[in-house]
């Protein structure tokens, strides 16, 4: 491709990404869901990165108050 990646801004939130893409050139890497989501609202054009990308290692954490919530047991028991 003969390019090199330059990353400009990291957001806390994909929400803002449509305001802050507005009228420049950038790509932004997000989850599947969030960019099928704003993509189907009309926000951005949704597309495969032109590059690879690794896979993400992802873990769930909840609070110690709740481990013995029979709710949260079942809700945590389907994810895993």
């Amino acid at each position: 491709m003969g390019r090199k990646r330059q990353v400009v801004l990291s957001v806390p939130q994909f929400a803002t990404l449509p305001a802050l893409m507005a009228g420049t050139d950038m790509i932004s890497g997000l989850s599947d869901y969030a960019a099928k989501a704003m993509s189907a609202l009309g926000l951005l054009y949704d597309e495969p990165l032109p590059f690879p990308t690794p896979g993400l290692d992802l873990s769930m954490t909840w609070l110690s108050v709740m481990d013995s919530d029979p709710a949260e047991r079942w809700l945590r028991s389907r994810i895993e």
